[in-house]
């Protein structure tokens, strides 16, 4: 969006915000497990050993780690006598230790692979795929609101740009026409950046932009950029963009707004996001066991920074739910001011009228 526009469009924002105002859970079929003394023991020791190894920043991977077996010692842990529960102990002990909301720990109940952070490559491709066809990819059905704006909701970028190009090139065709789009995120858990980045090329033009750089442990250097072609019709540098944002928006989600914001690109309309800008992948403790551990940072290439702890900090606040309303209101009115026809002019006029009364 060119910048004299987004101007425009958060001057007009407070207004129509008046007017307008009256990293996933587990799997739901996975059963719970009673736990022993031995398999409490291996479980911990193995979830503060791998954070130790592989959490991003070596110094506070040794404070997490500690604070872990401290309270081990103390028998935090020596009662608890359910799988689920332990994996949620940990979780929340790992989170307290480290303030970073990427460290969770798993339990499932199916024997997990050796390198669980591999399997889109290896053994879980070909489940992984039917489960992402089943959820179309993650996105909702595209729709037009009125006065002719896009709305489309992305629940989850958590697939493989390659598995989904043939869905999100569909879906974003059918709306490459409209006049403006809002993209809600207020549910997205986040994903992968890779799948963020391939999605965010569709709102951009042929050139590829470099969107981020991940900062791995170990000093690997991974660089993320947006795609110069793209499978179906782009939706193009120009027109207006708007982002729906909550407290549930987290990760990759983040990093999709983040960008967008950061280029000058989109609104971001809502809450402001959960905080957690740290790459990673699941490891293996037991066959049933595994810990979520962020082994990079992301730093954005415009602002030097990112969003950890802090979150994406909206253009527009407004309660999550208000969001889709304001935003609404806010792109008829930015395509009103662009409309020269004065029929349709009348047609935007009513609509928003009709908007800011609900």
């Amino acid at each position: 969006m060119p910048g004299s526009n987004r101007l425009a469009v958060l001057m007009l924002a407070a207004g129509v915000a008046a007017a307008c105002g009256s990293e996933r859970g587990r799997d739901a079929a996975s059963a719970d497990a009673g736990v022993d003394a031995a398999t409490r023991r291996a479980v911990v020791e193995g979830v503060a050993a791998r954070v130790q190894a592989s959490y991003v920043f070596r110094d506070r991977a040794a404070v997490i780690a500690r604070a872990i077996r401290a309270r081990a010692r103390r028998g935090d842990y020596d009662g608890v006598t359910s799988a689920r529960a332990l994996a949620d102990s940990l979780t929340a002990h790992l989170q307290a230790a480290g303030r970073d909301r990427h460290l969770r720990v798993r339990y499932s109940h199916d024997i997990l692979p050796a390198q669980p952070w591999r399997r889109s490559a290896t053994t879980g491709a070909d489940s992984l795929r039917a489960r992402g066809r089943r959820a179309n990819f993650g996105f909702g059905r595209p729709r037009r609101l009125l006065g002719d704006i896009a709305y489309l909701e992305i629940h989850d970028f958590g697939f493989e740009p390659q598995w989904a190009e043939e869905t999100v090139a569909d879906v974003l065709t059918r709306l490459a026409d409209a006049p403006a789009l809002i993209i809600d995120l207020r549910r997205n858990g986040g994903g992968s950046p890779r799948m963020a980045a391939f999605v965010t090329s569709y709102f951009l033009g042929p050139d590829s932009i470099h969107l981020s750089t991940l900062y791995w442990r170990g000093n690997r250097v991974e660089r993320v950029y947006t795609r110069p072609s793209v499978p179906g019709r782009r939706y193009g540098p120009d027109r207006p963009v708007y982002v729906l944002t909550s407290h549930a928006t987290f990760s990759a989600a983040e990093g999709f707004a983040y960008g967008l914001q950061a280029l000058g690109r989109a609104v971001i309309v809502g809450d402001t996001t959960g905080g957690g800008a740290h790459a990673g992948g699941l490891h293996r403790v037991t066959d049933h066991f595994g810990v979520w551990v962020p082994g990079a940072r992301a730093v954005n290439p415009i602002t030097k920074r990112n969003w950890e702890r802090i979150g994406v900090r909206p253009d527009v606040a407004v309660p999550e739910r208000e969001a889709l309303g304001v935003a609404h209101a806010l792109a008829l009115r930015q395509v009103l001011a662009q409309e020269p026809d004065a029929e349709r002019r009348r047609r935007l006029e009513r609509a928003i009228l009709e908007v800011e009364r609900r």
